[in-house]
This record gives C-alpha cells, sequence and structure tokens, in this order.
C-alpha cells in the first residue's frame, strides 16, 4: 500500500511539472494559474501547495528539472578531453540536441526576461556554471594560439546564442522562410552551419575554422 502511494504520488509530481513547464513556457508565471496547470495535471487544485510548498517553489522545481540538465551536459563536453575549438563545437551541438528535444525551453526562460525581470532563481546557478566552463574553454584556446584575443566573457555567449536563436525560431523560420526544421535535413543543415559560424567567429587567424 505504501509503495503503491508512493508511486502514485511520483506520478503526480511528474505530472504536475510537465504540465506546469507547458503552461509556463507559453503563459509565463503570472499567466500560468495553479488551477490551469492543476487541471492540466489530472490533479486536485491543492497538489501544488501538498507536493511543492507554493507556487513559487513549484515553478523552480520546473524550472531547474528543465535547464539542469542541459547545464550537466554542456559543462560535461567544456570540461572533456579535445582542443578548445572541439569543444566548443560540443558544445553548440549538445545545445541544440538538447533545445530540439526539449522546444519548449527557451520559451520556459524567455517569458521573464520579455517582462524585464532576473531569469528565474533556480536558472541562475546552471547559467553561471555553463558561462563558467566556455569562458574555461576560450581562455584555453587563446592560451594555445587557436582562439582570437578578445573577452572571454563576452566571447563564450557567442558559443551558445545561435543555438538559443534559430530555436526560438523555428517557427518564423517556417512560415516566413520557408525552412521546415522538423526535417532532419534542414535541421542538420542549420546545425554545421551554426558549428561553422562558433568556430569561424572564434578561431585565430593560424587557429583553424573548419568544422
Amino acid at each position: 500500500m505504501d509503495g503503491g502511494r508512493k508511486s502514485e504520488g511520483q506520478g503526480t509530481v511528474e505530472a504536475l511539472l510537465r504540465a506546469g513547464r507547458e503552461l509556463f513556457a507559453r503563459c509565463g508565471y503570472d499567466g500560468a494559474s495553479v488551477r490551469a496547470i492543476t487541471a492540466r495535471a489530472g490533479a486536485n487544485l491543492g497538489a501544488i501547495t501538498y507536493h511543492f510548498g507554493s507556487k513559487r517553489a513549484f515553478y523552480n522545481q520546473v524550472v531547474e528539472t528543465s535547464i539542469g540538465p542541459l547545464a550537466e551536459r554542456v559543462v560535461e563536453v567544456a570540461k572533456g578531453d579535445g582542443a578548445p575549438l572541439d569543444r566548443a563545437e560540443a558544445a553548440v551541438r549538445v545545445f541544440f540536441e538538447y533545445l530540439d528535444e526539449n522546444p519548449d525551453l527557451p520559451y520556459l526562460m524567455l517569458q521573464e526576461l520579455v517582462v524585464g525581470r532576473m531569469p528565474p532563481a533556480a536558472a541562475i546557478g546552471p547559467i553561471r556554471r555553463v558561462h563558467a566552463a566556455l569562458t574555461d574553454v576560450v581562455r584555453a584556446g587563446q592560451a594555445d594560439g587557436s582562439v582570437r584575443p578578445g573577452p572571454p566573457e563576452l566571447m563564450s555567449i557567442g558559443i551558445v546564442s545561435q543555438a538559443i536563436h534559430i530555436n526560438l525560431m523555428r517557427v518564423p523560420m517556417r512560415e516566413i522562410m520557408g525552412m521546415d526544421t522538423s526535417d532532419p535535413a534542414v535541421w542538420a543543415t542549420l546545425v554545421d552551419q551554426a558549428v561553422a559560424f562558433v568556430r569561424g567567429g572564434l578561431a585565430s587567424g593560424s587557429g583553424g575554422s573548419g568544422v
């Protein structure tokens, strides 16, 4: 019995997290009501308070479970073996892969930013870890001569900006530009072009910028 109740409770938590992520990405924190989230999850109205304590704590958990795995993957490849430009490329590809699997993530993050707020509190730690790891990649490339001179803290932002921008633009790209990013061939070309753009932007004159 206890095991069954625990399993049922975990199923409710997972359903709430899925519903919260969908509605927060679509409507923002203020626009996604507890009533709408619990209804989407098939849970009772008090489920968020029962399992998470408050709507804000629930929101932070949604953000943490969404962005945390991406940060872990990026930091892993950024700190891995290989030349700095190869590690930068790996980070770009990880971003594209994860955002392709989780297309609502950029919208989840953007909802707070467009109204002039800070990123969600649960996102700040992962963002800092990713930024620090990619900044170290740039510094390593500058040390061995493969990356051009420049402020590493700013250059590291460019490593992931292509992936974020393209994922935010997927609907306009399809409806306005006629580029169907759901086509694997189109998507692969976009990723390769983004990788080439990042490598070309980072590489020194003698560093080699080929994909």
